[in-house]
């Protein structure tokens, strides 16, 4: 079997979400792509070492884990 093609999407989609997570980090305004509301991250939740980026809608929701 030939994993190229998923592994390719899998790191491509890796190095979105890292840059995504950089930009808002450091105090960037960013936009959903689909509903085009402002991103938020989201570092203090409810769970330790848990962190999330979401927008008001709900169709961005990328969970985090953040550890040592």
């Amino acid at each position: 079997m030939d994993f190229s093609g998923l592994n390719k999407k899998a790191s491509n989609s890796f190095h979105k979400h890292r840059t995504m997570l950089k930009q808002l980090a450091q105090g960037k305004t960013l936009k959903c792509e689909h509903c085009q509301g402002v991103l938020t991250l989201n570092l203090a939740t409810s769970e330790a070492g848990k962190g999330v980026i979401q927008c008001k809608q709900g169709c961005t929701d990328i969970e985090l884990e953040i550890g040592a």
